[in-house]
């Protein structure tokens, strides 16, 4: 009976390990995938596809002339959402002894904020395909093409959700024994950009919006997860 036991035990401490190095794998292709998004947005996609659109009708023509960049950066957009489901899930294990409760809750906004944030990038890069592939379908895709996400309505994934998440880990790390301070202040920062982002949302602000959005996905962002994805591939 005992060694049914231990033998339970090791396999599942296996388990545990083996989820939280795929997590630090998935923190450091985040950060790569951050900043490869940005590099393609500034350097593939067209200057008439770039927000903020200010001519519905030019956007769509150049939608339909050249999508490709547009569409690589909506698919690099879902796969770092989904690097971000897996590095948060995964830190739950190495925050969780801090505060139970707390880190269930962050985990679970968190994972929300993740999984709805790959649905929008995959429902947009489906959106964009179908506009691309439909160049005369006239006035009524001009006014609707950019309206709100049906998935992420004003930014709420992924500013709004991601920003709860990001507060809570900051100060796990900043008050927690044995963890990085400098790496909770970090997040507190990606918490304050990432507010600013959904309030500029709700205003209508996208200048402030688009910047957020930049400040976390060049900077932020990347350096966070590729800090916090090597602990955990460390760790495990």
């Amino acid at each position: 009976m005992a060694s049914s036991t231990m033998g339970t035990s090791t396999t599942e401490a296996l388990s545990e390990r083996s989820f939280v190095r795929l997590g630090g794998l998935a923190g450091i292709l985040l950060a790569l995938g951050s900043l490869a998004a940005v590099a393609i947005y500034y350097t593939l996609v067209p200057a008439a596809q770039q927000l903020p659109v200010t001519d519905a009708k030019t956007y769509l023509a150049s939608l339909a002339q050249d999508s490709s960049g547009t569409l690589l950066f909506q698919g690099v957009y879902a796969f770092i959402a989904f690097c971000a489901l897996v590095g948060i899930i995964a830190t739950h294990f190495r925050v969780r002894q801090l505060g139970e409760a707390w880190a269930f809750f962050a985990t679970l906004v968190g994972t929300i904020a993740a999984a709805g944030t790959v649905l929008s990038s995959v429902y947009q890069f489906a959106n964009l395909q179908y506009l691309a592939a439909h160049p005369t379908i006239g006035q009524q895709a001009a006014a609707t093409f950019d309206a709100p996400s049906p998935v992420n309505p004003l930014g709420v994934m992924g500013f709004a959700l991601t920003a709860i998440w990001f507060l809570v880990i900051g100060l796990f790390f900043l008050r927690g024994v044995n963890q990085p301070r400098l790496l909770g202040v970090l997040a507190l920062v990606a918490f304050a950009d990432l507010v600013a982002g959904f309030a500029a949302s709700i205003a209508g602000n996208q200048t402030i919006m688009i910047g957020a959005a930049l400040i976390a996905g060049a900077v932020g962002g990347p350096i966070f997860w590729l800090w916090q994805g090597l602990r955990l591939w460390r760790d495990a």
